[in-house]
């Protein structure tokens, strides 16, 4: 039996990544072969073993600060929406349910997600019922379980819309694996090209020992233009990387136009 102070612990911890902390709870052997540190992903070999938990009185907070339940996660109609058309509250409905449960599918406990979708589909039945001033077995015996309604939109159109129910939540274990991945992509991407000394010589492609050369506005330029602010301006560029032997010729005007522009910018 845990005692009081494990409890506390245990219902704190809302938030767990496996990364060794003395705080969490015991790993087993197989756990601790898997664990890896959170923002390693290149030494986390394919899926790092991430293990999230969903606070779901959190959600719950959220969802009465929606109006769509009480404090105790019982649905309520939502007031707001009651001056509404009926497809404006599935649509909100919709956009509710895909964007808890599609952030959350990674996560340990999403199997959970089910009292989630609960509230919000009762949530949007009881929204309709109030409406039309019907029951809510009317408005299930009318509209089905997924709420499935058809009208006509402004261009005269006949659409058809349905509350969005997710038939199963099974836990993706490669969801925050991948999502870190592509993040860390995406910074190197972002840092190579906030890096212009990163690149090559933009003349000789020399990857070494490189400068930036920088020009003024045009406004700001005297005719006749350098070769290389000619360059620069057909490229809409107000700096480029060079090395440092082509920074001087090109500071004494000593490259051809032709000699400049014979490589592609990188």
């Amino acid at each position: 039996m845990l005692n009081s102070s494990n409890r506390k612990s245990n219902n704190s911890l809302k938030m767990n990544f496996i990364s060794g902390s003395a705080k969490k709870r015991p790993l087993s052997p197989m756990r601790k072969m898997k664990r890896h540190t959170f923002l390693d992903i290149s030494s986390a070999g394919d899926f790092p073993n991430i293990d999230i938990l969903i606070d779901n009185q959190k959600l719950i907070r959220k969802l009465r600060d929606n109006g769509m339940c009480d404090a105790f996660g019982y649905p309520t109609s939502i007031k707001r929406l009651l001056c509404k058309p009926i497809e404006d509250i599935i649509t909100y409905g919709n956009q509710v349910l895909r964007g808890l449960v599609n952030n959350n599918q990674g996560c340990r406990n999403y199997y959970g997600m089910h009292r989630t979708q609960y509230i919000i589909q009762y949530s949007i039945a009881y929204t309709i019922a109030r409406k039309c001033d019907i029951s809510i077995k009317k408005v299930f015996k009318k509209y089905h379980t997924q709420l499935i309604y058809s009208y006509m939109n402004d261009k005269g159109e006949a659409k058809t819309i349905r509350l969005a129910l997710y038939p199963s939540f099974k836990r993706d274990k490669t969801f925050f694996p991948l999502w870190l991945r592509k993040i860390k992509q995406d910074v190197e991407y972002k840092y190579r090209d906030t890096n212009p000394l990163k690149r090559n010589c933009y003349i000789c492609g020399n990857p070494q020992h490189h400068v930036m050369f920088h020009r003024k506005r045009i406004s700001s330029l005297h005719m006749p233009y350098s070769n290389i602010i000619k360059e620069m301006i057909r490229i809409n560029r107000r700096q480029i990387c060079l090395c440092r032997e082509c920074f001087i010729k090109v500071s004494q005007n000593l490259l051809e136009y032709n000699q400049i522009t014979k490589r592609k910018l990188t």
